[in-house]
């Protein structure tokens, strides 16, 4: 589960980091693809049927952005509501319960610094390409030195500008824009293949307006430590 949290939130931070340099806009993800190494594994089976049709939409403002993650047709659904400064709170209903996560900046920071891999390589690929949204992609490869934990692939485009931070250790320099596409890939468990299948520049602002009430608040550590390593 520890691992499944770390990649959602790389995925909200990094996107929300970029886009607060956007007026204001919506992009929906849907996961295209997932490949398990052991598909006879039970608990692979489990994460590959709770993240099946899953999709991501994404709201932003220049001073905030919500995330709206649903999976499981419907039956667990995650809203993360992150701050211009990276501080967010994460909502989560799923199998009848209903918590609150608070994440201050500084404890994502310390999640991601656990697991941060500093000698990461970039590589880009400029000669393959593809469309994606109606924008020109490239490749891009994330590779760590000893390969044995979670690789990433982008389709990144240069024509959707950003000047803002990018957290989480991706460096904005080294990606060189904006990623429509990308696989996560951790060696011995999971491929998963995520893409933007709608992008709009308005929006109706009343999806920030959702009901906080009945939530559980608890802390990081104790929703990585539900389910006993059941995948999620």
């Amino acid at each position: 589960m520890k691992k499944t949290i770390l990649i959602l939130l790389v995925f909200v931070t990094f996107f929300s980091n970029k886009i607060f340099a956007q007026d204001s806009g919506y992009i929906k993800f849907e996961i295209t693809d997932f490949k398990a190494d052991n598909p006879d594994d039970p608990q692979m089976k489990m994460v590959e049927n709770m993240i099946k049709a899953t999709t991501t939409k994404l709201y932003f403002e220049k001073e905030r952005a919500l995330t709206k993650i649903n999976s499981m047709g419907g039956m667990s659904t995650v809203k993360i509501i992150m701050d211009k400064d990276s501080n967010g709170e994460m909502y989560m209903e799923m199998m009848g319960q209903k918590i609150l996560v608070k994440m201050p900046k500084d404890e994502i920071e310390k999640m991601k610094k656990e697991n941060d891999e500093k000698d990461a390589e970039y590589i880009h690929h400029k000669d393959q390409t593809k469309e994606i949204l109606g924008y020109k992609t490239h490749l891009v490869e994330i590779k760590t030195p000893d390969q044995k934990s979670a690789v990433m692939t982008l389709w990144v485009t240069e024509d959707i500008k950003t000047n803002g931070m990018v957290s989480q250790g991706m460096d904005n320099s080294k990606i060189g824009g904006f990623p429509l596409e990308y696989t996560v890939s951790v060696p011995g468990q999971f491929s998963m293949t995520t893409k933007a299948t709608e992008f709009k520049k308005d929006f109706d602002k009343s999806v920030f307006d959702f009901d906080k009430t009945g939530y559980k608040e608890m802390s990081m550590d104790d929703l990585q430590n539900m389910g006993g390593g059941a995948g999620f």
